[in-house]
């Protein structure tokens, strides 16, 4: 795990009582299907190629919206519990993770294809 010392204070803030940190990867957003390409605005999670930095703990996935000057502000926090599927999804040159939730909400989040083997077995853990 490589966190800056700038964003371990606003990770650290966000988490709830007995959460700790497993893993941290700095990676993209992308659309889960045609209607979120058309439609990007609908929310800043399903745009292509947002910068986030996904926070795995024990108990949920923190999904942070990098901004223009590297800060970083809280966008989701999904509890793990609420997810009922995560599916790897890979290309010649990336690899993705399309995360689906109890309710039907998915989330599709972009990394470099060499850091995918790691973060699927974090999440299925």
């Amino acid at each position: 795990m490589n966190l800056s010392v700038k964003y371990q204070e606003k990770v650290k803030h966000d988490l709830e009582p007995k959460e700790q940190i497993i893993d941290v990867f700095t990676g993209r957003t992308a659309p889960t299907n045609w209607v979120m390409k058309l439609l990007p605005e609908i929310s800043w999670l399903t745009k292509e190629n947002m910068p986030i930095v996904l926070v795995i703990t024990n108990q949920r996935l923190l999904v942070y919206k990098q901004q223009m000057n590297l800060d970083i502000q809280l966008a989701i926090g999904i509890h793990r519990f609420d997810i009922t599927e995560c599916k790897e999804l890979t290309s010649v040159l990336n690899g993705a993770i399309q995360v689906t939730l109890k309710d039907n909400q998915s989330f599709k989040f972009v990394f470099k294809k060499e850091r995918m083997p790691k973060i699927l077995k974090e999440l299925t853990n």
